[in-house]
C-alpha cells in the first residue's frame, strides 16, 4: 500500500464555483501531460459513470475512472485504475467563510505498479494531486477574469 496522499488550496471564491471548475475535464488537456479525458460511460458526473484519462507524462498510461460520489458542490469521489494501482480520490470543497473555500484531495491507493523503474508511483500520484486542484484554480480564475 502507497502512503496517503493529501493536498489542499483555499481560494476566494464559493465552492459552487470551484466545483464547476474541478468538473470542466478541459482545463487537463493542451499542457502535455493529458492526451484525453472522456466520458466512457454514463451521464458526466453521475456515480458510476466511467470516464478515461489518457495519460502522456510522467508515465504514458491509460488510467480507468468510475465516479464513485458525486455531491456538488461539497464532495466527489472518484475511483481510480491504472498500472496495477487503485486510487481511492476524494475531493470536498469546504466554505471557510462568506468568501472563501478550501479544497482539498486525499488519495489511498492499493497495488503495486507495473510501470517499473525509474517510475516513482507515489511521486506520480502526488504530482497528479496537485495538478488536479491546482489546474482548477487556474480554470476558476480564467472564468472569472472572462
Amino acid at each position: 500500500m502507497l502512503p496517503r496522499i493529501e493536498y489542499a488550496v483555499t481560494a476566494p471564491a464559493t465552492p459552487e464555483e470551484l466545483c464547476a471548475a474541478f468538473c470542466d475535464l478541459n482545463r487537463l488537456l493542451g499542457r502535455g501531460i493529458y492526451s484525453e479525458a472522456a466520458w466512457t460511460e454514463g451521464a458526466p458526473w453521475q456515480v458510476g459513470s466511467r470516464l478515461r484519462y489518457v495519460i502522456a507524462k510522467p508515465v504514458a498510461t491509460t488510467v480507468s475512472v468510475v465516479v464513485t460520489a458525486f455531491e456538488p458542490p461539497s464532495k466527489i469521489g472518484l475511483l481510480n485504475h491504472a498500472l496495477g494501482i487503485t486510487v481511492q480520490q476524494q475531493v470536498t470543497f469546504i466554505r471557510l467563510n462568506s468568501s472563501t473555500t478550501r479544497v482539498a484531495i486525499v488519495m489511498d491507493s492499493v497495488g503495486e505498479s507495473t510501470a517499473g523503474p525509474p517510475f516513482d508511483a507515489h511521486d506520480a500520484l502526488e504530482f497528479f494531486a496537485r495538478d488536479a486542484l491546482n489546474t482548477m484554480l487556474t480554470r476558476w480564475e480564467r472564468q472569472k477574469s472572462s
